[in-house]
């Protein structure tokens, strides 16, 4: 549910629970007359919560009209906790709302992605025999008989061998705005891929249409 205080008016210190619809004004029923406030149109306005669990306020064409944080509202408005809302002489601050869900699956976030470790090509231990003429490139010289690895490496400069490691941990950030229905991935330090809503289906916003 979401609840509302009225902190200022008739119905000052009332809590208001709202599950589906309230209707706020002089013809409501209930916690909607706002304890008789005599500023508020016969029908002011109507708060909603959809099933998703976003909170919206609309004005029903009133006379002295619905603010929201202190701007008057022409249009449906969600709310958010800690909003004020004004109606007639009452103001009312949004305490609580569920948290809101989709019903929509996010299809375009990719996996995460894996790190495989480049091979060691480290030669195993003992002796191996190269060519004379590959000794002979080393060396400058003539290279008589076998001349065996262990020779070869003595000629150049000696090289280390780093074996790849897979990361620990990788973070992935997840930024939703429901109302311009966009969605913002980020997985560690790769640019970030930008998805929007197109029907029931989250897409690249490149790709959307």
């Amino acid at each position: 549910m979401a609840r509302l205080e009225v902190v200022a008016g008739r119905a000052i210190g009332m809590s208001i629970l709202i599950d589906d619809e309230l209707l706020i004004g002089r013809h409501a029923e209930g916690a909607g007359r706002l304890a008789d406030d005599e500023e508020i149109s016969r029908s002011h306005a109507r708060l909603s919560l959809d099933r998703t669990g976003f909170c919206t306020i609309e004005d029903l064409g009133s006379t002295n009209g619905t603010y929201v944080n202190g701007l008057r509202i022409t249009g449906p408005e969600t709310l958010s906790e800690g909003d004020t809302v004004e109606v007639g002489a009452t103001t009312l601050v949004v305490r609580e709302l569920p948290i809101p869900h989709s019903e929509h699956t996010l299809r375009a976030i990719p996996s995460r992605p894996t790190v495989v470790p480049a091979p060691d090509k480290t030669p195993p231990a003992g002796r191996h025999h190269v060519r004379a003429s590959e000794a002979r490139g080393q060396s400058g010289a003539q290279a008589k008989g076998p001349v065996t690895t262990e020779n070869a490496r003595s000629k150049a400069p000696r090289q280390s061998h780093k074996q790849a490691q897979a990361p620990e941990s990788l973070s992935l950030k997840l930024e939703i705005d429901w109302e311009a229905r966009k969605a913002t991935v980020s997985v560690g330090d790769e640019k970030p891929l930008q998805l929007v809503l197109d029907g029931d289906t989250w897409r690249p916003m490149s790709d959307a249409g």
